[in-house]
């Protein structure tokens, strides 16, 4: 956080010398609480907004979208974070899935200095059906793209391709972010399957082990036994990130990485790993590993304690890296470009062509024989709670 602090820290300084006078710190750190800590190591920021956290703001009696309870509200919009200059910060943040638009009212003196947070600030829910502050639809936009859109989706919807014996869980916090779950073991083994069915074809290694960053997993929600439709693929894997392969990684580097994706534990953050191939086991009271601007390690992270092949190769024990080949890694091109700040550190890498929604897809529906589910997944496959393929030790 000290180093985060120290950079943006920089760049302020370099705006306040230029005469910039209202400066807007945008974060996004997935966590309020995160933002909030950090708001309280800067001088001279005015405004504070925060993202990625989805969390609520609102006072009570506001008018929220249908579902949402004032009782459960993070705290009153806007929070106030305390600077380090002493100067009083509004803090703002809101829901995702466009539910409000969140609206800050502020009154500046000659100095740009906040002096008024308005009591007009606060969120405005985005409604619909027979709600009196329903947005209208515009007519040309519901018949060429609402419309058209909502058909593609409800035949996506309509596609059964699979069936699963189990619940899955998808929801971020305890679930996607923070520990192993059955989906996101369904989500890194779907990658090492189409990386290892397409590598030959490209010329590169087979995979040995597969990684899929939690972030990149969206649908939020726990999954109920049952059918599981061409839409269930989608929500869970939105983006046009495609499946790679990160050839020869040196073992130590393969640490990194997932110290990396173990460093912000107990925060919900999208670098925890969904993990295929191997077993790993870390101390979340380990000190945390810290990375620089390039990637670099600064902070040697402590909490990677094990981490063996599911062949039994052991690449890592009682926090050391044993010596030997490296590892060929598969995940998405967000990870590999060092998104979430995985440490891959521009190895080349080959994109495969497939984006992460069709592998997925690909995996449930493919014959077992070609070393897909074929349209089932198994509770003895994926039980509720994982299979042990992340642990934890004192």
């Amino acid at each position: 956080r000290q180093n985060v602090a120290e950079l943006v820290q920089k760049e302020i300084d370099r705006l306040t010398r230029s005469k910039v006078s209202k400066i807007i710190f945008i974060s996004h750190l997935q966590d309020v609480n995160e933002d909030l800590a950090l708001a309280s190591l800067l001088k001279n920021v005015d405004i504070m907004i925060a993202g990625g956290g989805d969390e609520l703001l609102a006072e009570p009696g506001d008018l929220l979208v249908p579902g949402d309870d004032p009782a459960s509200a993070f705290g009153p919009y806007p929070l106030t974070a305390t600077g380090a200059d002493g100067t009083e910060i509004p803090v703002v943040t809101t829901a995702g899935s466009y539910k409000y638009v969140g609206r800050l009212i502020v009154g500046f003196n000659k100095k740009g200095e906040v002096i008024k947070v308005d009591e007009k600030s606060g969120l405005v829910r985005v409604a619909g059906g027979s709600n009196s502050d329903a947005v209208q639809p515009d007519p040309f936009i519901q018949a060429n793209v609402v419309e058209p859109v909502q058909d593609y989706v409800d035949g996506l919807a309509a596609n059964v391709i699979a069936t699963s014996e189990v619940a899955l869980e998808g929801r971020r916090s305890p679930g996607i972010r923070t520990m192993e779950t059955n989906e996101g073991n369904l989500a890194a083994d779907a990658l090492f399957y189409q990386a290892a069915l397409l590598a030959p074809g490209f010329g590169t290694p087979l995979p040995d082990v597969a990684l899929q960053n939690g972030g990149g997993i969206r649908n939020d929600t726990l999954i109920p036994a049952g059918p599981i439709t061409e839409l269930t693929t989608f929500d869970i894997f939105p983006f046009t990130n495609f499946v790679s392969i990160v050839p020869a990684v040196p073992r130590s580097q393969f640490k990194e990485i997932m110290e990396n994706a173990v460093s912000r534990i107990p925060v919900a953050d999208g670098r925890f790993a969904q993990i295929s191939g191997f077993t790993m086991a870390y101390d979340p009271a380990g000190t945390a590993q810290e990375l620089d601007a390039d990637l670099n390690v600064v902070t040697p992270g402590t909490r990677v304690r094990e981490i063996v092949l599911d062949d039994g190769t052991v690449i890592v024990t009682g926090g050391v890296v044993q010596a030997g080949d490296p590892i060929d890694i598969a995940t998405i091109d967000f990870s590999a470009r060092g998104g979430d700040q995985y440490p891959f550190r521009g190895i080349p890498f080959t994109t495969l062509g497939v984006v992460y929604q069709q592998a997925l897809f690909n995996y449930i529906t493919d014959s077992a024989a070609n070393g897909g589910l074929a349209g089932l997944i198994t509770s003895a496959q994926y039980p509720e709670g994982g299979e042990g393929r992340i642990t934890t030790v004192p």
